[in-house]
């Protein structure tokens, strides 16, 4: 009896390792393999009992974990998870697991951020999309193919340069440097500073790529009415703001001090927005190929979102705990819930649950925050906290969840805007 059970048990448990060998390799070898493995226990058990078991046990868990490794990259359909999404079908857990890489960085790291006086999570914010970047453009460069655990780290990078970009110095830049390295320059008549230049410059630039963009995919049928509508929803979002920024300005100060915001104002809010809006555009070519899991693309770009700086003693009127479950939560969802979910989804309603719910708790754990900072501090110093100042202090959020649904309808179209705006490339690709 003592026999039967152990060699029993472990041909159940060697049952389960040969799933982890791909399909085709264990159509052809899984009943010899399992025959060979049961005859080895017989005779172990046989000559040396449970010990002969254990050591036969060592030997096998070694050679399954080389050859598994082995045939998974040696079978043409290994790409199926590491670099390629099957369609109507969930990513297998091997591209999860890659996916899941940057999330889990900045979901530990944020972790320790707020349990200890340590700064990994802006550490990785400054540093973890070059690093992380690296291994797709590898995988890129040798197999042709942008592999879609790549989308996040490409989202992350866009965000971690774009900050980047706001800090850099452009007085170096050659022929247009010297604009940079005086204390103000004059542009339409109007003196501004090189700070007001250069984000003139990247707001133009930002604006003449997504008309570029906007127009292409328009020419390929690939915007269906909905993405048109939040397209408009999005643009009328950034009208809004200019408006509530101008309201802001002209009830603080007269408007013979204010003049000067004028022209700056708009820029402003353009180089707020017009960024996040263009890597929506630039998801379309990676939709191409990955379809709905383009989403990805906009989660690496959310994932190192800063909800709230630093806590010190300065911030006192504001529980600290409420703080750390809010930015927790946050994390938590666009970092792990969110890409398990999208890409183990097999199905577009199921995918648009996946991109839509996740994200929608964290923005409104982001707006909930900014309201409670809002108040909790209009209460330390007498000001009364006003629903237009409440409101638009969270404006930002409400124009990237615009930005969401749009990438939702673009990436993820019902079936009947599908069938009218889509190429038949796309409508494959997301089906």
């Amino acid at each position: 009896m003592k026999t039967n059970r152990w060699v029993a048990s472990s041909q159940r448990l060697y049952c389960w390792l040969l799933q982890l060998y791909p399909q085709a390799y264990r159509a052809i070898y899984e009943s010899e393999m399992l025959h060979l493995f049961s005859d080895q226990c017989q005779e172990a058990y046989k000559q040396r009992g449970r010990a002969g078991i254990l050591s036969l046990w060592l030997r096998t868990l070694v050679d399954v974990g080389v050859t598994v490794i082995r045939e998974h990259l040696s079978d043409p359909d290994a790409r199926v998870g590491l670099l390629d999404a099957a369609p109507n079908k969930p990513l297998p857990w091997k591209g999860v697991l890659l996916v899941l890489i940057p999330g889990l960085i900045f979901f530990v790291s944020q972790i320790e951020q707020v349990t200890s006086n340590n700064d990994w999570f802006f550490l990785a914010f400054y540093r973890a999309g070059y690093f992380l970047i690296l291994p797709v453009l590898l995988v890129w460069l040798v197999t042709r193919r942008f592999p879609v655990w790549g989308l996040i780290p490409l989202g992350l990078l866009y965000e971690t340069l774009w900050n980047y970009s706001q800090r850099s110095n452009l007085g170096n830049l050659p022929f247009i440097g010297h604009w940079f390295d005086n204390d103000s320059v004059v542009l339409f008549g109007m003196r501004t500073s090189p700070y007001d230049l250069k984000n003139s410059l990247v707001v133009s630039l930002c604006a003449i790529l997504l008309g570029i963009l906007i127009w292409y995919s328009a020419r390929q049928r690939q915007i269906s009415r909905s993405a048109w509508k939040w397209l408009g929803v999005y643009g009328l979002m950034i009208a809004l703001s200019i408006a509530g920024e101008f309201y802001r300005f002209a009830s603080w100060w007269p408007l013979d001090e204010t003049r000067e915001y004028f022209l700056q104002i708009p820029v402003w809010d353009l180089y707020q927005t017009l960024p996040f809006l263009l890597l929506v555009f630039i998801g379309m070519f990676f939709a191409r190929k990955h379809g709905g899991l383009t989403f990805l693309l906009l989660l690496g770009y959310l994932l190192p979102t800063v909800i709230f700086g630093r806590y010190g003693s300065w911030n006192e009127p504001i529980s600290f705990y409420l703080v750390s479950l809010a930015v927790l939560m946050y994390r938590f969802v666009v970092a792990l819930v969110a890409p398990v979910w999208l890409v183990r989804a097999a199905s577009v309603p199921g995918r648009q649950r996946a991109a839509a719910i996740p994200v929608a708790i964290a923005i409104f754990c982001h707006v909930a925050l900014n309201f409670i900072v809002s108040l909790a501090w209009a209460g330390e110093i007498g000001y009364p906290a006003t629903v237009f100042e409440l409101v638009f202090n969270s404006w930002g959020q409400l124009i990237v969840a615009a930005g969401l649904a749009l990438a939702v309808t673009l990436y993820l179209p019902r079936e009947k805007d599908q069938a009218v705006a889509s190429p038949p490339a796309l409508a494959a690709a997301t089906e």
